[in-house]
């Protein structure tokens, strides 16, 4: 799908901390794309998400495709994965009721909250079958990640899609080269998922 601003509609919106604002937007036909829009100042991490993006999506298909690079409108648009954020499946299955997604969209101190890290601390030590698989999923998305010497930077809860047993990596704009990525990464992927 080529975006054309008149044919779609905004589903629902987000902010991607001070840098971009993030919208669902649906054309006519029903075909969905997320579409970036960079703030000014913001133009080296719009173009480095736009180059690390298109590289990974050449080797891999665990991440979305870039669908349109319009920087004159600060603008860059990528293909809609299906699939729920790995932090709304852990508050669903391992926190307390009433957490949802939406009070997080928007939130970046998702570390600091003390029912995120109560839901993701029974999480890192639960055994279950579902909880097993999602760990093992992640980390394998991970490592392909890694393969192709990409940091991503922020495996944030937020920043993973699971659909059908399988692993979406998104939002790459604080990705790069790495010599190293793994060992990086590993901090993160410890704090939030328990993957040594």
């Amino acid at each position: 799908m080529s975006p054309k601003p008149d044919d779609l509609r905004v589903v629902t919106s987000w902010t991607n901390g001070r840098k971009a604002v993030v919208q669902l937007v649906e054309d006519r036909a029903g075909h969905k794309v997320i579409m970036k829009t960079y703030r000014p100042g913001f133009f080296l991490p719009m173009f480095r998400e736009y180059l690390v993006t298109r590289y990974v999506s050449s080797r891999l298909s665990i991440v979305p495709r870039v669908l349109a690079f319009q920087p004159l409108r600060k603008r860059l648009c990528l293909s809609f994965l299906e699939g729920q954020r790995v932090l709304e499946w852990v508050l669903q299955h391992f926190g307390e009721p009433g957490l949802a997604l939406s009070d997080f969209q928007s939130f970046h101190g998702l570390a600091t909250n003390a029912k995120v890290a109560d839901a993701f601390a029974c999480f890192r030590n639960s055994t279950s079958h579902e909880a097993q698989k999602l760990k093992r999923a992640v980390q394998e998305s991970y490592a392909s990640l890694h393969r192709i010497g990409i940091l991503h930077g922020t495996a944030d809860p937020r920043n993973v899609l699971y659909d059908a047993g399988r692993i979406f990596i998104i939002d790459f704009d604080h990705a790069r080269p790495s010599l190293d990525p793994g060992k990086l990464d590993l901090r993160a992927l410890k704090h939030w998922f328990g993957i040594e």
